[in-house]
């Protein structure tokens, strides 16, 4: 009996002994959820008001885009051969029709020469042919030939003909590969990019890009609008781009719109023309892009 009262007595201290510790490493008590003694409920976020309303559809009309020269080209050879001439540089400003380049042309020009040789002796056969073509002539009219030789005669004639119109394709051949030659500018516009100097070997096939020259006389401005807000912009509707590199701002009028939908970003590439004549913007230039009156009927929905 004495062995169970002492182990009663030993298991309530342990227990009273386990409460008390538990008591003193979990500190005061997690507060209730709700009511009394509950902590205060965080405050719920304003509702946008109307003014803000207003500002998110003003917002959809401003981008960014991107210039681009209104028109480009990457001049290569018209033949294969090596570059003796290369007069412009990036930077330098070209007319239609300047010379950009030339190939060598010691060989064209003989061939030139040999075409022109050829010619010479072609008229000579000619004028010979002719000159028995008339005696022959007046011969079979008095009956003094047969008819066999006034035929060799007129076939003769008809061949040196024939010889002096092939020599004069040759010689017309060799010159225009020898205006071949040479490369000129198809547009007004810049030197943008050189590839290759004097000396060096270009193709035709593959074409090898010598030069690129642009006309910035007008720029392309490129942006991406979304959907819904490019449904309601038209050609001819006007933007205003601001250009924070220079600080410039220019009025540009919306001259293309793309028929299709880019899948991943979902918007629709506008293109509008800027005026250049002053050569203060660059092609490749970021602008901030605001509609003026394009969306207008997006933001009153």
């Amino acid at each position: 009996m004495r062995g169970r009262r002492w182990t009663a007595v030993s298991l309530a201290a342990l227990a009273l002994g386990a409460a008390a510790c538990s008591q003193e490493s979990s500190g005061p008590g997690i507060p209730p959820a709700a009511g009394p003694g509950a902590p205060p409920r965080e405050p719920l976020p304003a509702i946008a008001g109307s003014a803000d309303r207003a500002a998110a559809p003003a917002a959809a009309n401003v981008t960014t885009g991107t210039t681009f020269p209104i028109r480009s080209a990457q001049i290569g050879p018209n033949m294969s051969g090596v570059i003796a001439k290369l007069p412009v540089d990036e930077g330098d400003r070209v007319r239609k029709g300047d010379l950009l380049f030339r190939l060598r042309t010691t060989d064209l020009s003989l061939r030139v020469q040999q075409a022109k040789a050829a010619l010479d002796a072609a008229r000579v056969r000619l004028d010979a042919a002719k000159r028995e073509y008339d005696r022959t002539r007046r011969l079979f009219d008095n009956n003094a030939v047969d008819q066999a030789t006034w035929e060799r005669v007129q076939a003769e004639y008809d061949g040196a003909r024939a010889g002096v119109a092939a020599a004069e394709a040759a010689l017309a051949v060799a010159n225009q590969a020898l205006a071949d030659a040479s490369v000129r500018s198809p547009i007004d516009g810049v030197v943008t990019r050189r590839f290759k100097n004097v000396g060096e070997m270009v193709t035709m096939m593959p074409p090898t890009v010598v030069l690129v020259v642009e006309d910035h006389s007008e720029l392309e401005l490129r942006f991406n609008l979304p959907t819904r807000v490019a449904a309601h912009v038209k050609v001819g509707d006007p933007v205003t781009a601001r250009f924070d590199v220079t600080g410039a701002t220019r009025v540009a009028e919306v001259s293309r719109i793309s028929p299709n939908v880019d899948p991943r970003t979902r918007t629709v590439e506008v293109t509008a023309r800027l005026h250049n004549e002053d050569g203060a913007l660059k092609a490749g230039m970021l602008a901030k892009v605001e509609l003026r009156d394009g969306g207008a009927a997006e933001n009153a929905r």
